[in-house]
């Protein structure tokens, strides 16, 4: 009886990993209108809120799903934004390169996952 309870929780927890990997391109497309909209105003700090907030929300979703490499790339986006809203420092272009090509690699790992394993 065990197995088959364990089975049945596999399978939905499976089923659960496999619906939030189909979500992952429209939370990708998400956060790049989000970084267009902040490119574009970049004094603007609600576009950096809505920015953050997404990097933030998929870094701990796709954590918990097991896509750890995609969790990997928006930390390391979400540490660029900390710093800038501690010291309240606007967008450098710097930040702008190390922000894209953060998101640049989190679109690599959406479309192409490697551990995406539970």
């Amino acid at each position: 009886m065990n197995d088959e309870k364990n089975n049945s929780f596999k399978q939905r927890l499976q089923a659960l990993h496999e619906k939030y990997h189909r979500q992952l391109p429209e939370k990708l497309a998400e956060i790049h209108t989000s970084w267009d909209a902040w490119k574009a105003e970049p004094e603007n700090p609600e576009r950096m809120e809505d920015f953050y907030r997404l990097i933030h929300t998929l870094k701990g979703t796709a954590a918990t799903f097991g896509f750890n490499s995609q969790s990997e790339c928006c930390f390391e986006v979400q540490q660029v934004l900390l710093r800038i809203k501690e010291k309240k420092i606007t967008l450098s272009e710097e930040d702008i390169q190390n922000i894209q090509q953060h998101i640049d690699k989190l679109e690599q790992n959406i479309n192409h996952p490697t551990d995406s394993q539970l």
